[in-house]
């Protein structure tokens, strides 16, 4: 019997979406990983005949609270010419207007965003309950396939979209999600003035009984030990959004009040997180 191909897989950025990524795929594949913390370049690619590359790296928090397309405008433009007929797949949470701004640079371009927690990103990322395909249909259906024969990822519930549409999928969780923080938070205060015997973590475990809330998003404070939301995501997606949204002149009000509330919350702590200061990400009056 003829040996199946192996997949040639280039990964660009070695955080824990491109670790994770890396993780995942394990079934024949030949991988590179392309990190300045690992003295390696997109440059190298140049030999390697990448079949897919994906593509992890920042999207931080410009200096006025939109994002900065920087980092991934210049991988592009690279892989152009170092890998110019490869599947470009974007993992790193981009605009929709950007998207289509890197389209113009390489038509090989499909959106896959990635929907996982730091912590938990290897077993988030091979169980996750959907996978996003924005792009050309015949190019998506191509990574879609990489991912039934060359990952351990589970779901078979793959969706194909346009770039855009898939890109507002990911900014439309991640600002739900943000806003159920603050939901929990303000709701948490109430609580405290009941003066009753039962606990926070009763209460939101009697309250998710109902499905469709479910049990995310609640514990006060949350996993890093402080109140509001923080981290790498949450507060620069939920700001890049209401700040494209803005372009668009649509005012998104209840996103816009979440982020003035968290930034009350979370300027109070005096610090930033590692993960805030590499994203940019600060909680001053940006909005």
């Amino acid at each position: 019997m003829k040996n199946p191909k192996k997949l040639q897989l280039a990964i660009v950025g070695h955080g824990f979406v491109g670790k994770a990524t890396e993780s995942g795929f394990n079934r024949n594949v030949n991988k590179i990983i392309i990190d300045p913390l690992l003295n390696t370049k997109i440059e190298d690619l140049k030999d390697f005949d990448a079949d897919i590359v994906f593509i992890c790296v920042p999207t931080p928090m410009g200096d006025d609270g939109s994002q900065d397309p920087t980092i991934i405008e210049n991988v592009i433009q690279q892989l152009s010419v170092y890998s110019p007929s490869s599947i470009k797949v974007i993992k790193s949470t981009v605009l929709p207007s950007i998207l289509e701004e890197l389209e113009e640079l390489d038509k090989k371009l499909i959106y896959n965003p990635e929907f996982l927690r730091e912590k938990h990103a290897n077993s988030d990322f091979i169980n996750s309950q959907m996978l996003i395909f924005g792009g050309k249909k015949n190019i998506s259906i191509k990574v879609s396939k990489a991912y039934k024969k060359h990952s351990k990822c589970s779901t078979t519930k793959h969706i194909f979209t346009d770039l855009k549409t898939a890109s507002l999928i990911k900014y439309t969780i991640n600002s739900f999600l943000a806003s159920k923080v603050i939901f929990f938070n303000e709701l948490y205060s109430v609580f405290e003035k009941l003066n009753v015997s039962d606990s926070w973590d009763s209460f939101i475990s009697a309250v998710s009984n109902d499905t469709r809330i479910g049990l995310s998003h609640m514990n006060v404070p949350g996993h890093d030990g402080r109140k509001g939301f923080g981290g790498a995501c949450f507060p620069k997606d939920c700001l890049a959004l209401a700040k494209y949204a803005q372009s668009l002149e649509v005012e998104l009000s209840l996103i816009r009040t979440a982020i003035k509330t968290n930034n009350k919350i979370r300027s109070a702590y005096e610090d930033l997180d590692l993960r805030e200061t590499a994203q940019n990400v600060t909680f001053d009056d940006k909005i």
